[in-house]
């Protein structure tokens, strides 16, 4: 167990220190906090702090600043998890940039970075394992895989509640190779945003695997704001990249309710994308935004260059091939029009 500053909790004009920790050989469910092990309160701030795993270290729980609650007007530091470690699949690291518990009142969440390389799985909040709520404002957090293989979890911002008057950070999830056996899920805010509570603009990268399964089994899911958005919350504008894997992709919620609105979400693909569907496609019809598809990187300069099956009025499906086994069925509101889609420039255009 290591403490960056404090066993206990930070209040008033507190500040925590630049702390550094490496664990290495073997060892069995590290616990580090950058800052407090208990709450942070007040004015008080969390150092810059930066956590290195290495060897045989499964279950590492990382706390950037607390252990528990970040409230009143605390605010966060940019803390950093390198994980280099030899774990195995059923291994778990898990990491709350900010607090393990909630955020409330003012606080603000630091800009956090989780770097994995190693195998096994990992749970990424951006800024709290708990809610955020009042006028608590998410920072701008990262993951990024690299390893081997993954199974991955990622909250842009809350696990639990985004409500009241919160504010998610711009977060970036990009999700590495995939486990043909395991599905990742990437929600760029919370697992569910309520009030007037209003999404980051959210940036997530579906998972790369040279062998995708059969069209309609998903290897990642990919959900720009949360799994719920209810009352008045607004989504943010997120963009959603396909990788190589089958992604399940949702601009906004997958369930909407009340008056909440959804973001203009871009849906981006490239060469390779394996069998995806677009869950959420918004024309500006509903409450579902105004969306679009990119599909620049593949060359496409023209509507009539895509290959689009008829729109089924029954499930509001069609499906755009892109090549042999490189397709994606898109649930939309109408039928698919020139204005849904961002084209490459034309060549004529480049030369002038």
């Amino acid at each position: 167990m290591f403490y960056g500053d404090a066993g206990g909790s930070l209040f008033a004009h507190a500040r925590g220190g630049n702390d550094s920790f490496t664990a290495t050989g073997l060892e069995y469910n590290n616990y580090l906090y950058g800052d407090a092990g208990g709450d942070m309160a007040g004015y008080a701030a969390g150092g810059n702090d930066t956590f290195v795993v290495k060897g045989i270290n499964p279950f590492n729980f990382v706390f950037g600043d607390a252990g528990g609650n970040i409230s009143a007007s605390a605010a966060g530091g940019n803390d950093t998890f390198n994980d280099f470690s030899d774990a195995t699949l059923p291994d778990r690291n898990v990491f709350s940039g900010d607090a393990g518990g909630n955020m409330s009142g003012s606080a603000y969440g630091g800009d956090d970075t989780f770097n994995k390389t190693s195998l096994g799985g990992s749970t990424f909040y951006g800024d709290v394992a708990g809610n955020m709520s009042d006028r608590a404002h998410g920072g701008d957090d990262t993951f990024q895989a690299s390893g081997a293989q993954d199974q991955n979890v990622f909250y842009g911002d809350a696990g639990g509640n985004m409500g009241d008057q919160a504010v998610g950070g711009n977060d970036t999830y990009i999700g590495g190779n995939v486990f043909s056996h395991l599905v990742n899920q990437a929600y760029g805010d919370a697992s569910t945003i309520s009030g007037d509570a209003h999404a980051g603009n959210d940036t997530l990268v579906g998972g790369n695997d040279p062998n995708p399964h059969p069209a309609g089994s998903y290897e990642t899911i990919l959900i720009g704001d949360a799994q719920s958005m209810s009352d008045d919350a607004r989504g943010g504008n997120d963009t959603l990249v396909s990788g190589t894997g089958n992604d399940d992709i949702w601009g906004d919620a997958q369930v909407m309710l009340g008056l909440a609105n959804g973001g203009n979400d871009t849906f981006a693909f490239n060469f390779d994308n394996g069998h995806d569907k677009v869950e959420d496609f918004g024309q500006g019809l509903s409450n579902l935004g105004i969306d679009h598809i990119d599909v620049s990187a593949l060359g496409i300069e023209n509507f009539s260059d895509l290959s689009i099956s008829s729109f089924d009025f029954a499930t509001h499906e069609s499906t755009i091939t892109f090549g042999p086994d490189n397709d994606v069925v898109v649930h939309s509101e109408q039928a698919l029009r020139p204005e849904d889609f961002i084209f490459a420039p034309h060549q004529y255009d480049l030369l002038t």
